[in-house]
């Protein structure tokens, strides 16, 4: 078979290209990537259409495309996987260091302040000025004008969705 016109191309992709998606994403367990191999295969296919001669079953030849582009992005996540867990034992090697513990405390601000952001507005308000401007639970009331009880419970969900975001 060969694609000659952008008819052809367009026909093949609308049949095949969700069939090809999710083909690869059982492949590759990412549905998003899926997308990227099957585009990329159809770039390819359209770029070297010219040149393309496929004797058999097309159908097959571009599953058997998939399969193969799936596999080398399969390849290099694990060869990138173990480039990373060798960078990270270099760096945990002298965790001891100014510039780990600044690294360290850095990330865990960061975490903490990510934490943060997923607080209702009302509830993140009043837990920054319990902990961050150290008001107490009577001073918090009187200022934002609402009972001791409601911002004690306010703090309780904090903690609570703190606690379930930092684990």
């Amino acid at each position: 078979m060969k694609i000659q016109t952008k008819e052809d191309f367009k026909r093949v992709f609308d049949q095949l290209y969700n069939p090809l998606c999710n083909f690869s994403a059982t492949i590759l367990n990412d549905e998003a990537g899926a997308e990227d191999v099957v585009q990329e295969v159809f770039v390819k296919l359209w770029n070297k259409r010219e040149e393309l001669d496929v004797s058999g079953d097309f159908k097959s030849y571009v599953f058997q495309a998939v399969k193969n582009k799936s596999l080398e992005v399969l390849r290099k996540k694990k060869s990138d996987l173990r480039h990373l867990e060798s960078a990270i034992q270099v760096a945990y090697v002298d965790r001891d260091t100014p510039i780990q513990r600044e690294l360290d405390n850095y990330l865990l601000k960061e975490k903490l302040y990510n934490s943060l952001r997923q607080l209702p507005p009302k509830c993140r308000e009043i837990f920054e000025m319990s902990k961050l401007e150290g008001l107490t639970y009577g001073e918090i009331a009187d200022v934002m004008k609402i009972s001791p009880k409601t911002v004690e419970t306010q703090m309780s969900r904090a903690f609570k969705i703190l606690r379930n975001f930092l684990q």
